[in-house]
């Protein structure tokens, strides 16, 4: 069995990079102009949960907090959770912070405000001293009653300069876009639903101190002004983006949150009617020469780059409906193919009045990333070519290669078609069987200072046990618990399990997963911090030691005491342990081999030295 997480969060200007960002715009490395990727569908929770930190997903670490935090809707549109903000409390807020306060910026947020006669603010940095002489930063308002979208920037010396939107989009999810160019005649502009509805010629000053705000405002004093609805998705770019990237960022947004882009709405195939593809949207084209984008993944596993046709006012896009990203279909597969994944994706591939086009040969490249064993020749890509909805009547594409880190690419791709379904097949399912997937792997604290541990997989292939391990650096890592796969499965599964002596403070889990011939992969690392144990730091002396240890501490520290060498193997049967009573205890460690060693005891790690 193989498995890859769903959280695939690998992205713009800087095309040297993978385009994984925002519908492939950018990247989240911290090497690009992608500077803030606040994104809900990456934060894990509860439904109605409090959620006091929001973490950015550009790369560059601009994580948001408050005590407040803001309530987790699990399932606030499409299947994608969002944040809910009450109006009067809840916000995310981080320390001035000089990259996110840039000259240039191009910001996009996706939400469903409600109504209120209040200022409900999505972003703001704003710096607003009293004395009026130095107003600075920017701020995004639905304003009092009537909830029209409202752009602010600081001027020197005078008010606000102030632009306003004409669409109200109360209680339903839309895209807020605001631009500003500073080199640009035209400086500041506001998009709803990739609309242009404002702009204005106006200088802005850049907030150069004050904290930047998600569902509140004035920044430069307690907050207030706070947002009342849902917001799904915050983006920024320290530029602006071209036409191009702006029209593909609003496409990945639309699909996801399931509204209508007023202007340039050229993905389609995130319509019911057309079979629901909303998944993972991303796309490459060109509005004329200055205005282009020809490489993009998004936040998928495929990535299309190098059309060699690409003329201007032509986009080519494409999202999946969100099947299993396994090789479990054997019945709808050409008579060469053993299988396919049941996840298929279909491609937008058209101008902006919605005539089709064809932007040539393209490159095609597939993240299979934690999906065990691929043999190159024994991949074939297969396209819907008479569109008839069925790959078992196409002939399959050969030719895929390795480009490295588990990437593999399809080149000069000629097949794919506006209106196209594609998907991926392996013609050996022994030798290339492209399985499993995690759906998700979690670590919680639980009552009386425990840890939950939950996982589910999607389906299962010669899966013979889950290991779970724990540890206090990553480094180091202890056993906590294994529990027996099922085999093989084609149905959901749930798994859960407990540690019942969790470490004290913050310790790391992780999963990991072995195969009937031995094989195993590890899930990512989940951290967790438990607080408020009544357990002081254990004594141990003499250290370094030539043969006998004294350790002193509470109960329950010394209640489950281990020792590992430097390679993490178990020695303690090599040891010989004497309680004098419940808090103290001798070690001899008369057998063990000079070197370091470390004492594991209930919630702590201690290093020791044997002489």
């Amino acid at each position: 069995m193989r498995y890859t997480l769903l959280f695939t969060f690998v992205f713009f200007l800087n095309i040297g990079n993978t385009q994984t960002g925002p519908g492939g715009v950018g990247s989240n490395d911290g090497n690009s102009n992608l500077v803030l990727w606040l994104n809900a569908n990456t934060v894990t929770g509860t439904n109605g949960s409090t959620i006091t930190s929001w973490n950015d997903q550009s790369g560059y670490g601009n994580d948001f907090s408050s005590p407040n935090g803001a309530l987790f809707n699990t399932s606030a549109i499409n299947g994608y959770p969002a944040f809910k903000f009450d109006g009067s409390s809840l916000y995310f807020e981080r320390a001035f912070t000089s990259k996110l306060n840039p000259i240039n910026y191009s910001i996009f947020s996706a939400s469903n405000p409600t109504s209120s006669g209040a200022y409900k603010t999505i972003v703001s940095n704003r710096d607003d001293p009293s004395d009026a002489s130095q107003r600075t930063g920017f701020m995004l308002y639905c304003r009092p009653s009537s909830n029209i979208w409202s752009f602010w920037t600081g001027q020197f010396g005078t008010f606000w300069n102030t632009i306003n939107a004409f669409t109200v989009t109360v209680g339903n999810w839309a895209d807020q876009q605001i631009h500003y160019d500073h080199n640009s005649t035209i400086k500041k502009r506001l998009f709803i639903n990739n609309s242009l509805e404002a702009s204005s010629s106006s200088n802005s000053n850049v907030n150069t101190k004050k904290p930047y705000r998600v569902g509140a405002g004035r920044n430069e004093s307690t907050p207030s002004f706070f947002f009342n609805g849902e917001i799904g998705e915050i983006i920024m770019f320290d530029k602006t983006v071209n036409s191009t990237q702006r029209i593909i960022v609003a496409n990945y947004l639309s699909a996801k949150y399931n509204y209508t882009l007023s202007t340039n709405d050229i993905y389609v195939h995130d319509n019911s009617p057309n079979g629901d593809f909303d998944h993972d949207v991303a796309g490459i084209g060109r509005v004329n020469a200055a205005n282009f984008h020809d490489d993009s993944q998004g936040t998928g596993m495929v990535r299309i780059l190098n059309p060699n046709k690409l003329e201007d006012n032509e986009f080519l896009f494409w999202g999946h409906n969100n099947g299993i990203r396994e090789a479990v279909e054997e019945t709808d597969v050409p008579p060469t193919v053993g299988a396919r994944f049941d996840r298929v994706w279909r491609v937008s591939e058209v101008d902006q009045n919605a005539d089709a086009v064809d932007v040539g040969a393209i490159d095609m490249r597939f993240d299979l990333t934690g999906l065990g064993p691929v043999t190159p020749s024994d991949l074939r890509l297969l396209v819907d070519i008479n569109n008839n909805g069925n790959f078992n009547d196409d002939t399959p594409i050969t030719g895929a290669t390795s480009v490295g880190g588990n990437i593999y690419q399809f080149a000069g791709v000629t097949a794919i078609a506006n209106n196209s379904r594609f998907t991926l097949g392996t013609i050996n399912v022994a030798q290339t069987p492209l399985p499993i997937e995690l759906i998700y792997f979690d670590a919680k604290p639980y009552q009386d200072y425990k840890v939950n541990l939950d996982w589910q997989t999607a389906s299962e292939r010669n899966n013979d046990y889950f290991t779970i391990d724990k540890s206090t650096d990553g480094i180091q890592w202890k056993k906590v618990n294994k529990v027996e796969g099922a085999g093989n499965s084609a149905s959901l599964i749930k798994y859960s399990s407990i540690d019942e002596s969790p470490f004290k403070g913050i310790s790391y889990y992780r999963l990991k997963q072995t195969d009937f011939d031995g094989k195993f992969t590890y899930s990512a690392t989940k951290s967790v911090i438990i607080k408020g144990q009544e357990n002081s730091e254990i004594e141990v002396f003499p250290n370094p030691s030539e043969s006998q240890l004294t350790l002193i501490g509470s109960k329950f520290e010394l209640e489950n005491i281990s020792i590992c060498n430097v390679l993490g193997q178990d020695v303690t049967k090599f040891t010989l342990q004497n309680k004098y009573s419940s808090t103290k205890c001798t070690i001899d460690l008369s057998l063990l081999n000079e070197g370091i060693y470390y004492i594991n005891t209930s919630s702590q790690t201690k290093k020791i030295i044997k002489q």
